[in-house]
This record gives structure tokens, sequence and C-alpha cells, in this order.
């Protein structure tokens, strides 16, 4: 899922009943999204068949 206005996306999805994954290796805030250098700023998710998806900041 691409977004430009990711942390709203994330609090859908979250209100909807997401459930965000964590990862240790990675600094993620209270919503669960990594703003670490070198990348867009990106949160983790599973699908319903375990498939791990992603939302994260385009532009």
């Amino acid at each position: 899922m691409l977004s430009t206005e990711k942390p709203l996306a994330v609090d859908d999805l979250s209100a909807r009943g997401v459930a965000f994954e964590r990862y240790d290796q990675f600094g993620q805030n209270e919503k669960g999204i990594s703003r670490d250098e070198g990348g867009p700023p990106i949160a983790w998710f599973k699908d319903p068949a375990g498939n791990v998806l992603s939302v994260l900041e385009v532009g």
C-alpha cells in the first residue's frame, strides 16, 4: 500500500483491527512506524494468510 498520508493510513488500518508488526532491529514508534535513515517511513502488518505487507510514505 502506497500512501502520501501514511500516519492516517496506519491509524485507519489500526481502527479496523490491523495489528502492526514490531521488529527489534528497526526504530519504530508507538504506532509501529519505522523512520530509520536511508529509507522512507514504513510500517508492516500481516494479511489474513500471514503474508507481511507494508504501508510506506511516497513522495
